[in-house]
């Protein structure tokens, strides 16, 4: 393996202009490009202007001693990795701990010889090109596993959405039912996140999630029986504790996933999405009765976006109801069956789930 440094730039610093002659005459003749300045203040404005591969810095100087311009190197991002040598005529321990403590990557004592000065250059120049090399793969290396990873993401969750869409396709009536309770779920936990409420929660995250998740509400419909599922009238006692199932089998089906898969947080709130989904603030809801915040967060979401998308949508037992109508009901379920901080969110965006119904209306 060939290591070429020619061509890097050293900032060589000191105020000895005869020193300065010196080392930059031995960088020169290896073909290095010397840049020497006689003060710490002329070495930060230099380094700042165009930044070096490499420092040469006298421990004393008057004014701004070395070690305090390698402090200031060390604390600008721009300049932090460039190594440091010292050179310093004071050979004592102490001096070499200081400039090792203070970021300096090597110490050279005058009266320096040019083989030696140019040999430590050398060796810390190659070693930052495979620092930067090292660094540069493991930035592509980290991008091309996020890309693998966000692929197979999408192919999960594209084959969970179909089955999502398998389950609704039972009912001719639906249309993009999945579609648009994710989106109403998704605009109404952003606008609550702007309201400053549930904000420790809401995170990008979540949010995301909760918009995947949304299309997994009603997937346990897949085990309604049809008669049921597409009857066109009201259901009788019998019935509706038969439809009511659909919960359970919903979170229990993306349970047992869970347990084969326990750190993903999608799945785990999908169980939360499809068992609280009708779940009513006061804990007159089903299946487990919960009651104010003890019902999960998404569940509370879902359950106002699905409410006002099923009651706006058009179903083989009634026509659709229109929008100031579902925001009445809606209203008029404040503190009852729905948590009131999200329809209080609702309410100051209605106008928005409007336009959403109408731009995803069913064709």
């Amino acid at each position: 393996m060939v290591d070429d440094v020619r061509g890097k730039s050293v900032l060589i610093v000191d105020d000895d202009p005869q020193n300065l002659r010196l080392l930059a005459a031995v960088l020169e003749r290896d073909g290095l490009e010397p840049r020497p300045v006689t003060s710490g203040r002329l070495a930060i404005e230099a380094a700042v202007a165009d930044p070096p591969d490499l420092v040469l810095l006298d421990v004393h100087m008057p004014q701004m001693s070395g070690v305090e311009v390698c402090r200031w190197f060390k604390e600008d991002e721009r300049l932090q990795s460039i190594p440091i040598i010292f050179i310093s005529g004071l050979a004592g321990t102490d001096d070499k701990v200081e400039a090792f403590r203070v970021g300096a990557v090597d110490y050279v004592s005058k009266p320096f010889q040019d083989q030696e000065v140019l040999a430590r250059v050398k060796t810390h120049l190659r070693l930052r090109g495979l620092q930067t090399e090292l660094v540069s793969y493991n930035r592509h290396l980290a991008w091309q596993i996020a890309e693998q990873v966000k692929a197979v993401t999408a192919s999960q969750l594209a084959t969970i959405f179909a089955l999502a869409k398998l389950a609704e396709a039972r009912d001719d009536d639906t249309g993009q039912h999945i579609e648009r309770v994710q989106t109403f779920s998704k605009v109404l936990a952003e606008q609550m996140r702007e309201m400053r409420l549930y904000v420790t929660t809401l995170t990008t995250s979540f949010i995301e999630n909760l918009y995947q998740t949304a299309s997994l509400h009603d997937i346990g419909k897949v085990g309604t029986p049809d008669a049921i599922l597409l009857k066109p009238g009201k259901l009788t006692p019998q019935e509706f504790t038969e439809m009511k199932k659909h919960s359970v089998l919903g979170a229990n089906t993306l349970g047992a996933v869970l347990k084969r898969h326990p750190d993903t947080p999608f799945l785990r709130m999908g169980v939360d999405v499809a068992r609280a989904h009708h779940e009513k603030w006061d804990g007159s809801g089903y299946p487990d009765g919960l009651q104010g915040t003890v019902i999960p967060l998404a569940g509370r979401i879902v359950a106002l976006a699905d409410f006002y998308d099923a009651l706006t949508s058009k179903r083989c037992y009634r026509p659709a109801f229109s929008h100031e109508d579902t925001c009445r009901m809606i209203e008029q379920g404040d503190g009852t069956q729905f948590d009131p901080d999200i329809v209080k969110s609702f309410s100051s965006i209605e106008d928005r789930f409007r336009r959403i119904r109408e731009e995803m209306r069913d064709r």
